[in-house]
């Protein structure tokens, strides 16, 4: 039982990293023989965790399985995402809309939890335990135009590590327009050219928030929607009174412990 448990978890990890896959190439990625991966692949498909595409017969994931990192949740913050994972739980229910918590951990920022499961909307699913683009992302814009000076410029200095100086230049041209901006409206949306940390394009708008405690952001809350079903204008007056409101609540919610 463990085994089989063991190779379908493995079977779920590759067709996650993949765009589609034939019974043969999941059979040579994973090594497991080609009659056990059609037995298990014929389970998992029962199971709603699979599906072929009638077209092209490949096989492919509806769950997205936690990246394999070096990421581990401290345990001080534990109680953090389990108070913000209550609050966000009931905004889905009360907007339908699905929400992602995003938690900075060693000048980086990860998502960690997310309402997309729960949802009865039909929205892409999100890999867990991620790190997230702090410069294009709507949670990430949040938490730099939030955090104090010391700690954006921290967080700024291990963004460079990775980006040209070019990068630089066109961030520090761009950035007091937006930071203003941000502060006017209450909330971030994502650049326009961030298409989420999937390869392939996550077809979803969102608008973020801080969570804040006594003048750090603890963490950050998001509402997305595909993009199709309004523009960020239209959305950000339907929904970002409901979303701001949410995270002054935990932030509440915080101070009481």
């Amino acid at each position: 039982m463990t085994l089989a448990l063991d190779r379908g978890i493995q079977i779920l990890a590759e067709l996650g990293n993949a765009q589609g896959l034939t019974l043969s190439e999941v059979s040579q990625r994973t090594g497991i023989p080609k009659s056990t991966t059609h037995r298990l692949l014929k389970r998992l498909t029962e199971q709603h965790l699979v599906r072929q595409n009638l077209l092209d017969q490949r096989y492919r994931s509806n769950v997205l399985l936690p990246k394999q990192t070096e990421m581990h949740i401290p345990p001080t913050a534990q109680p953090l995402l389990e108070i913000i994972c209550q609050h966000v739980e009931a905004l889905t229910d009360k907007v339908l809309w699905p929400s992602d918590i995003f938690i900075p951990i060693d000048d980086k920022l990860f998502l960690v939890e997310s309402t997309r499961a729960i949802t009865r909307l039909h929205i892409n699913h999100c890999r867990i335990q991620t790190e997230v683009n702090m410069l294009r992302s709507a949670a990430g814009r949040a938490l730099l135009a939030y955090s104090t000076e010391s700690d954006r410029e921290r967080y700024l200095a291990s963004i460079w590590k990775n980006f040209p100086p070019s990068t630089q230049q066109q961030f520090y041209e761009t950035w007091p327009a937006l930071y203003k901006q941000i502060l006017q409206q209450g909330f971030a949306y994502r650049s326009p050219s961030y298409f989420g940390e999937r390869k392939a394009n996550d077809g979803l708008r969102a608008i973020a928030v801080p969570i804040m405690f006594e003048d750090k952001v603890e963490a950050c809350i998001n509402l997305v929607w595909p993009k199709v079903f309004a523009s960020e204008k239209t959305f950000a007056n339907d929904y970002a009174a409901i979303l701001k409101h949410t995270a002054a609540n935990i932030s509440t919610h915080l101070k009481r412990l």
